[in-house]
């Protein structure tokens, strides 16, 4: 009888470390889960609007816009320079040489990769203008502000652009 105790009570002890284990166990996949969540929705954040006017959106957007414009500009004139040097230095390389074309492969793939990279800063661009254009002439139509000399750099932004397209 009492071997039957002792392994009744084994049994209840066992039974309550297994359901105490469950519980924990689900604890910290709770846990887990909500940082794994967090973690994952952290990445797009839902953009909160302040309640003001559309005037005051518009400003607010041809202000970043302007600023994103000017930062990509000077970016691509940086580019551009740097570009230039590492064109000059591949035509500085001495055919004859023959570590000529490890050299050239060594500069070849960091350049391809500028170039990349300004195509896209210019398709940023490209895709920019046309909405500062928008906001220019709202901010000129609904504030009555001047809005033509910027709307000509913007137009001559875009023309320069086009023309590095075709050259």
């Amino acid at each position: 009888m009492q071997n039957l105790d002792i392994s009744s009570l084994l049994l209840l002890l066992g039974t309550v470390a297994g359901v105490a284990a469950i519980y924990y166990s689900f604890g910290f996949a709770r846990q887990w889960l909500g940082r794994w969540n967090r973690a994952a929705n952290g990445t797009i954040r839902r953009a909160v609007v302040p309640d003001s006017s559309l005037d005051g959106h518009i400003a607010t957007q041809w202000t970043e816009g302007r600023l994103r414009l000017d930062f990509l500009l000077a970016l691509i004139k940086k580019l551009g320079i740097s570009l230039e040097q590492e064109v000059e230095m591949l035509r500085r390389l001495d055919h004859a040489d023959p570590l000529y074309e490890s050299e050239a492969r060594k500069m070849v793939e960091p350049t391809l990769r500028r170039f990349t990279f300004d195509r896209h800063l210019r398709d940023e661009c490209r895709m920019l203008i046309p909405f500062l254009q928008f906001c220019a002439h709202d901010l000129a139509e609904s504030q009555g502000l001047d809005m033509t000399q910027k709307l000509s750099v913007l137009a001559e932004i875009q023309a320069a652009i086009k023309s590095v397209d075709r050259g």
